[in-house]
């Protein structure tokens, strides 16, 4: 039962893969005109001039070839923090000694000669997420299963999800979803970049308001943090943008038909979607490592494999804006400053003008400031919708 792709799946790959070689593109003429301006700036010139022409297929050339390098590392680049312990070739009987844990190897065996591709090679990640994610390159691809989904799922709902992840080799989407996959980890690489510079940016600004003589001294390091801060964040959120047409080309129809892909090599839709429900109800809350986020665009369902990162640095978003800003509206602030005795008129009227900035105003701010700076791109779509579609599979099966 060879799986081939649908004319739309390509259409859409195609698309996807035209858009990610026009953003390294567009990346590497941002690098090479920043390059050129620091050379004018010191005094130097580029003994080189080329043409227009030139120059744009200069770019293109590079760009399509940073996109190769993307689609052949790009993946293992971002699961490239986790112990992955390769099975090989081994048998079922491997199982009893704990180096074939569930015959993993075994059905991905079966699932590949059902599908008529090359087998991929199997890994297990010991983490607790339940996750399952293919990477490597399209002729030598790696299947990726954690024990956390290794716990969790039953044997038919453990077919199905290796069973989504042939189909993908088999749908031939890997090198695009790879190069995506890479263009988003450098996108959450600067939002990284941007939370730092944020912090610096108004611990800086906090001394200097609350010295005064700090403002003279800080007034220039401000001033060129702020403008480094603004260009990085603009870069960031533009990537964000992109790399959210470009998964909104594809990302849907990949799914799909990796969905349908699994149907037809276990003959089980239900399996299919009982597996993404459970898979989907384990989901955990993404956190804010840059290497491994972008793994999540990998997954059967959109599950991130992450490190755990150290407390103290986990509220840095939005630590600066609650402490100095909204902490003096807070329902506590004006309590405290209330409870030294009976207020007066005057006191009261401060205190109602309060609330009602807290409430109409700063809360407002701070929900949109939160939700700009947490908007991520949709990886895959509504596992309802998914879900949806198995069952009507499986509703036509049986009728």
């Amino acid at each position: 039962m060879a799986l081939t792709p649908n004319w739309r799946l390509r259409v859409r790959i195609a698309a996807a893969l035209a858009l990610v070689v026009g953003v390294n593109g567009l990346l590497l003429a941002a690098l090479a005109w920043s390059a050129l301006r620091l050379l004018s700036a010191s005094g130097r010139s580029v003994p080189i001039e080329l043409g227009l022409p030139l120059t744009v297929g200069t770019l293109l050339l590079a760009a399509v070839g940073l996109v190769a390098v993307q689609a052949r590392y790009g993946s293992r680049t971002i699961v490239s923090g986790l112990d992955l312990d390769e099975l090989g070739e081994l048998d079922d009987t491997d199982e009893l000694e704990g180096t074939n844990p569930r015959t993993l190897d075994g059905r991905v065996r079966r699932l590949a000669a059902q599908a008529d591709v090359q087998r991929p090679s199997v890994a297990v990640a010991n983490r607790a997420e339940p996750a399952c994610l293919t990477v490597g390159t399209q002729r030598s691809p790696t299947i990726v299963v954690t024990t956390g989904l290794l716990e969790r799922l039953d044997d038919g709902e453990l077919d199905a999800a290796l069973a989504h992840e042939v189909a993908h080799v088999a749908n031939r989407d890997l090198p695009v979803v790879t190069a995506v996959a890479a263009t988003v980890a450098i996108g959450d690489r600067l939002l990284e970049r941007e939370r730092k510079l944020r912090g610096v940016l108004a611990g800086m600004a906090v001394v200097a308001l609350f010295t005064g003589i700090g403002l003279l001294i800080f007034a220039v390091p401000i001033l060129v943090v702020g403008v480094v801060y603004l260009a990085v964040s603009v870069l960031a959120r533009a990537l964000l943008g992109l790399n959210s047409i470009a998964l909104g080309l594809f990302s849907k129809t990949r799914e799909f038909a990796a969905d349908r892909g699994a149907s037809q090599l276990t003959g089980e839709p239900a399996a299919v979607a009982s597996a993404l429900e459970t898979l989907d109800d384990e989901r955990s809350k993404p956190t804010r490592d840059a290497r491994l986020h972008a793994s999540a665009t990998l997954g059967i369902v959109p599950q991130p494999l992450a490190f755990e990162r150290p407390a103290e640095d986990g509220e840095g978003e939005e630590h600066w804006f609650d402490r100095w800003f909204v902490g003096q509206f807070s329902l506590e602030a004006v309590d405290e400053q209330a409870s030294d005795g009976p207020p007066g008129p005057i006191a009261r009227r401060k205190e109602r003008v309060k609330t009602w900035f807290r409430t109409r105003i700063i809360e407002p701010v701070r929900t949109r400031i939160r939700r700009v700076l947490a908007w991520r791109p949709p990886t895959h779509p509504a596992t309802e919708e998914r879900i949806d579609q198995l069952r009507t599979l499986e509703r036509r099966r049986r009728g």
